[in-house]
C-alpha cells in the first residue's frame, strides 16, 4: 500500500509538471478532442475501439497503473559471441533495445533517463487509414492526437536541457502534430519543418488528377532554443547529385573517344564535367533530396537496397524502413560522441543502427514482435561489422554490445498459477488491466459471472490472452511472479535515483 501510495504521489508530481494547453497560458492556440487531458490506454497493437481513456481527476488509481514504471524482463547482452552474454546489471553506458508497448517503457526508463537523452528521432504511425503495416494504423483522429500527446510529454521529459526532437510525418497529420508540438514543447522552440522530397515517381500514384505528392515531413523542435546543440552541416562533393546517370556517361564517354581523345583524357574530361562549377562545400537546406546537391536516398528502402531488412536477414521488409542515411544527417547535426540517441518507435532499427556506428549510445523501444525477431539480429550484424548502410562511409568493422530486454507481463504466470476460476479472476481483477473480450467487446464482469462455469473460464482465459498485463515495478516481489533474483536486482538498479 504504501509503494501504491507513493507512485500515485511521483506521479501526481508528474502531471503537474506537464505544460498547460496553450490557451490557457493567454493567447495561444488549443487542439480540442474528446478525451483530452486523459491518458490513452492502448497502444499500437490496439485496434479501432480498444483505447480507453484515463481521466487524472476522477481516475487517478488507473493513471498511476498506467504511468508507473514497469518490470523488465528477458535479459540479454549480445557484444559479438555467437551466443547472447549474461547480463547482471545496466548502466548509463548501455545500448538497449526494449520490446513493449512504449509509452509503458517511457515511464519505466523515466527516473534514469530524466533530461539525460540529447536526440529523440521518432517514426510513428502516420494515421493513413492502411491496412498494410503490421501495426494499428487506423486511429480517430481523437485517438491519435492523444496517443502522440502522452509520448511526446514523456520524450520532452526526458530530453537534455540541450536535446532535439525530429518526427517523421506525412501530410495526414503533420498539420495538427505542428500545432500539437508547439502545445508540448513552446512555439519558441519549434526549429524547422523539414521537407523530405521522396525522388522518384513511378506506379499507380503518377496516375492522380492533381500534383504528384513526393515527400514526407519532419518536424524538429528543441527542448530548450537558447541551450540547443547543433553542428552546422554541409553537403561535400560526395554528397552531391551526378551531373550525368551511368547510361548518360557512358554515351558522353563513347562520344568523346569518337572524336579521338584518348581514353586518360577522356576520364579527365568526365571527372572534370561532373564537378565543374561546384561549390567545394554546401549548407544543408531544410528541403532534402531536392537539389544538384544533395542526394539523400529516398523515403523509402525497397528490396534491393543493401540495408534492407529483407536482403540484410532475409525477413519480410519492414513497410517504410528509413535509410541510416537520413538518420546519420539528424543524429550528427543534433548530438556528439557519446551522447544518449532515443528512437521509441523503433520498427526495424535504423535510428540504433546508425546512432551505434556513430559512436552514440542509444535506446531503441520496439512494441511489435519484430523488436526480437528483425531489430535485434539486425544489431547483431552491426556489431559483426554489417558493411551496409552508411558503414563504408564512416569507417564501421563492428564493436561494441547491447543489451535486450521486454516488458515483463502478468498473462502467462497467472495462467500457470490459477487453477480454479474464482483465484483467476480475482488475481486479474486486483491487477486492473482486463478491458476487453477476445472479440475486442467491452469486458463486463457481471456478465461473466453470469456464464455456466466452463464458458466462463474460457471466456476468462480467452479475455486474459487477449489484454496486454505489464508488471508494475512494485510487484517485483509478488511471489506469483517468481521474478529470478538477477532481474530483480537489475530492475531496482533502474528505478534507483540516480
Amino acid at each position: 500500500m504504501q509503494q501504491a501510495a507513493h507512485q500515485q504521489d511521483e506521479t501526481a508530481a508528474f502531471l503537474a509538471d506537464l505544460p498547460a494547453p496553450a490557451a490557457a497560458r493567454g493567447g495561444g492556440v488549443s487542439l480540442e478532442w474528446p478525451g483530452r487531458g486523459s491518458w490513452l490506454e492502448g497502444g499500437m497493437g490496439s485496434g479501432p475501439g480498444r483505447s480507453l481513456y484515463r481521466d487524472p481527476a476522477s481516475q487517478p488509481e488507473d493513471v498511476a497503473r498506467l504511468l508507473a514504471p514497469k518490470l523488465l524482463t528477458g535479459f540479454e547482452r549480445w557484444d559479438g559471441s555467437p551466443d547472447h552474454a549474461p547480463c547482471s546489471e545496466l548502466t548509463l553506458h548501455d545500448n538497449l533495445l526494449i520490446q513493449g508497448e512504449n509509452l509503458q517503457v517511457l515511464a519505466t526508463l523515466r527516473r534514469r533517463y530524466r533530461g539525460r537523452v540529447a536526440l529523440i528521432y521518432i517514426d510513428p504511425p502516420y494515421n493513413t487509414a492502411s491496412g498494410g503495416f503490421a501495426y494499428h494504423d487506423r486511429f480517430t483522429r481523437a485517438d491519435w492526437l492523444g496517443f502522440m500527446r502522452d509520448r511526446l510529454l514523456f520524450a520532452r521529459d526526458l530530453l537534455a536541457p540541450d536535446g532535439s526532437i525530429y518526427v517523421n510525418i506525412d501530410y495526414n497529420e503533420a498539420h495538427y502534430l505542428k500545432v500539437l508540438m508547439d502545445e508540448v514543447f513552446g512555439p519558441s522552440n519549434f526549429q524547422r519543418e523539414i521537407i523530405w522530397r521522396i525522388g522518384w515517381l513511378s506506379g499507380f500514384k503518377t496516375r492522380a488528377r492533381n500534383f504528384i505528392r513526393n515527400h514526407d515531413t519532419i518536424l524538429f523542435y528543441s527542448r530548450d532554443a537558447q541551450r540547443m546543440k547543433f553542428n552546422k552541416a554541409y553537403l561535400g562533393p560526395d554528397d552531391f547529385a551526378p551531373r550525368f546517370k551511368p547510361a548518360e556517361a557512358a554515351e558522353l564517354t563513347a562520344m568523346l573517344e569518337g572524336e579521338g581523345l584518348a581514353r586518360t583524357a577522356v576520364r579527365r574530361v568526365m571527372k572534370a564535367a561532373q564537378t565543374i562549377g561546384l561549390p567545394v562545400r554546401y549548407p544543408v537546406e531544410d528541403v532534402w533530396n531536392a537539389s544538384a546537391y544533395d542526394r539523400l536516398n529516398s523515403v523509402a528502402i525497397t528490396s534491393y537496397a543493401g540495408e534492407s531488412v529483407s536482403k540484410l536477414l532475409g525477413s519480410a521488409d519492414v513497410k517504410g524502413q528509413k535509410s541510416e542515411a537520413l538518420l546519420k544527417r539528424i543524429i550528427e547535426a543534433s548530438s556528439d560522441s557519446g551522447d544518449i540517441v532515443l528512437d521509441f518507435f523503433a520498427g526495424s532499427g535504423s535510428t540504433c543502427a546508425a546512432a551505434h556506428k556513430l559512436g552514440r549510445r542509444w535506446i531503441g523501444i520496439e512494441q511489435m514482435d519484430y523488436a526480437g525477431s528483425i531489430a535485434r539480429e539486425r544489431m547483431k550484424r552491426v556489431i559483426a561489422g554489417d558493411g551496409v548502410g552508411i558503414s563504408r562511409r564512416v569507417g564501421w568493422r563492428g564493436g561494441g554490445s547491447f543489451a535486450f530486454c521486454r516488458l515483463a507481463d502478468w498473462r502467462e504466470r497467472l495462467l500457470a498459477k490459477a487453477d480454479d476460476t474464482e483465484t483467476l479472476a480475482r488475481r486479474v481483477r486486483e491487477l486492473g488491466w482486463l478491458h476487453h473480450t477476445a472479440a475486442g467487446d467491452a469486458w463486463d464482469w457481471d456478465a461473466s459471472a453470469a456464464l455456466p462455469e466452463r464458458a466462463r473460464r474460457n471466456a476468462l482465459v480467452e479475455a486474459v490472452a487477449a489484454n496486454p498485463m505489464p508488471v508494475a515495478a512494485e510487484r517485483a516481489d509478488d511471489p506469483w511472479l517468481a521474478l529470478p533474483a538477477a532481474e530483480r536486482a537489475i530492475n531496482e538498479g533502474l528505478q534507483a535515483a540516480c
